[in-house]
């Protein structure tokens, strides 16, 4: 990840892990009150409740000029509909069932203060990893990510989702098929 400047910056990021009770009291700060507030309050009773999991970023230990969690989402287990995943995958070759598996990336946000260090992509590409391996362990045809807003929608869009049918309200769900980003993993993309 680099910065802008006039010399470019490294930023070596450490590994991701679940959310702590500390990391709750680290003033975590986004655009979006919701979020920061779900990070407050319900994250950890989420992950104790096994509703979902939420996975941090926290920061590199060499930088503490950088906020002590640079973002955070979340991963849950879903179903979409089969007429809802065909519309939007084109696909034809699946099992007649009502639903499918999906993996649902409920919430996802980076820090204010870490804007354009690709935190957000970062986010998104770790969340990827883990819902392809549920997806080889345990099945899942797609993922899908709840966007919060047209900022939202546009971060997501570059990344080959597509809305599902009939999403006027936000936030407005989004998909991508696991083979897209199966295919994607081979390739090193």
């Amino acid at each position: 990840m680099s910065s802008s400047g006039s010399a470019s910056q490294v930023l070596v990021l450490p590994p991701f892990r679940l959310r702590t009770r500390m990391d709750g009291r680290s003033g975590f700060e986004c655009e979006h009150e919701e979020l920061n507030r779900f990070f407050r309050e319900s994250a950890g009773q989420n992950n104790e409740a096994d509703v979902n999991r939420t996975w941090v970023l926290p920061r590199p230990e060499e930088r503490p000029d950088l906020p002590p969690v640079l973002g955070f989402y979340t991963l849950a287990l879903c179903v979409v509909s089969s007429d809802s995943f065909r519309q939007v995958t084109r696909s034809k070759r699946m099992p007649s069932y009502p639903a499918f598996p999906a993996v649902l990336i409920g919430r996802l946000a980076r820090h204010r203060l870490v804007r354009g260090l690709c935190i957000g992509e970062s986010l998104l590409g770790d969340a990827h990893l883990r819902a392809m391996e549920i997806s080889r362990q345990g099945g899942g045809v797609a993922v899908i990510v709840d966007a919060k807003d047209e900022h939202a929608q546009a971060f997501y869009s570059k990344y080959g989702y597509e809305l599902l049918p009939d999403q006027q309200v936000w936030p407005r769900k989004m998909l991508i098929a696991m083979k897209v980003l199966l295919a994607a993993e081979q390739q090193d993309f």
